[in-house]
């Protein structure tokens, strides 16, 4: 292939922040360096490549910048998903509208060709720990793409009109990045302009959110989390294509994720017994008392579960939930 192709095909993935197509085409770079006898170039620049590599190691999730506050914070983290679907226990009217959307996204060629589009603005709503940003994680897997974690605290800032062109350009990010752009937090932001003590600056920034959910385009999802959706303005509802509702797991729920959680170890409890005795708990909480009771059954070098690791395991879930209600009362662990 001619020099010219290649480096207009380099220069157009890198454009689209397609970062395993800019990969390939930089390979044939090198390769047809390497065939013009240009060894020290092409030696030189695979090595360039293949030491392009943030902290940690492995491929960069993106070419893009990732945006910066006025003090040069990161308004945004970039992860590879950390759950999968098969991993959560939702409720089947929960996880039929989420397949739903995933295949709508995956078909979004075909749907554009007709003038159509996949839901894309998507805002969860439930109490802390019903698995709002698992069920993200989990979608962005379904979809390979990367998920961009932003949380108010990264976002908002004390000086004037910060917090505003933040979250611009955030999602300004999204919109030329695919990926699951997880806004936490967001009862914050959308909270209902006529509540009393409302601040000025916040109703700006609502009615600044609004347009820029209304303008969105590109090939992410969106999805906002709120822990409190009495608290989100009317207003910001209408913006998103679907509103999606997490509610506490009941028993027969907490018995499934039992079950998933210990899958990979032999256990000799009554699971029905202990999905009734951990009631209330919450998907999250579930998970770390059935960890919890594996990690002790392993450093007891044993390889069967049982009562007395899910009772030690369970009691320091609940000694934690007593003290952080005694130290923040309303507080609990993000969903």
């Amino acid at each position: 292939m001619a020099r010219s192709d290649l480096l207009r095909r380099l220069f157009e993935s890198y454009a689209r922040a397609d970062d395993a197509a800019f990969r390939r085409v930089a390979s044939e770079v090198i390769s047809d360096e390497r065939h013009k006898n240009h060894r020290l170039l092409a030696n030189e620049l695979e090595r360039a490549l293949g030491t392009a590599r943030p902290p940690g190691g492995g491929d960069p999730l993106t070419l893009r910048p990732i945006p910066k506050s006025r003090d040069e914070r990161p308004l945004l983290r970039l992860d590879k998903p950390r759950r999968e679907l098969t991993e959560l226990v939702l409720s089947s009217g929960l996880r039929s509208v989420i397949d739903e959307i995933v295949v709508e996204n995956q078909a979004r060629s075909l749907l554009t060709s007709h003038a159509l589009h996949p839901r894309q603005r998507l805002l969860f709503l439930g109490p802390p720990g019903t698995g709002k940003s698992a069920t993200a994680h989990a979608m962005a897997a379904e979809l390979s793409l990367p998920v961009a974690t932003a949380s108010l605290a990264s976002l908002t800032s004390s000086f004037l009109g910060d917090t505003a062109r933040n979250i611009e350009s955030v999602i300004r990010f999204a919109e030329q990045t695919p990926c699951v752009l997880l806004l936490d937090e967001f009862d914050v932001l959308g909270q209902d302009r006529g509540q009393a003590g409302d601040h000025g600056e916040m109703r700006r920034v609502a009615a600044s959110v609004l347009q820029l959910l209304e303008e969105v385009h590109g090939e992410s999802l969106i999805v906002a989390t709120s822990n409190h959706p009495h608290t989100v303005d009317t207003a910001i509802w209408r913006r998103f294509d679907d509103v999606l509702g997490f509610e506490p797991l009941n028993q027969g729920q907490i018995a499934d994720l039992i079950e998933l959680k210990l899958r990979s170890m032999h256990h000799d409890l009554s699971i029905r017994l202990w999905a009734k005795r951990m009631a209330g708990f919450s998907p999250a909480e579930v998970e770390i008392v059935c960890v919890g009771a594996m990690r002790r059954t392993l450093i007891a070098e044993r390889t069967t579960v049982n009562d007395g690791d899910m009772d030690e395991a369970s009691g320091a879930m609940r000694r934690r939930r007593n003290l952080v209600d005694h130290s923040h009362p309303g507080a609990a662990d993000k969903g």
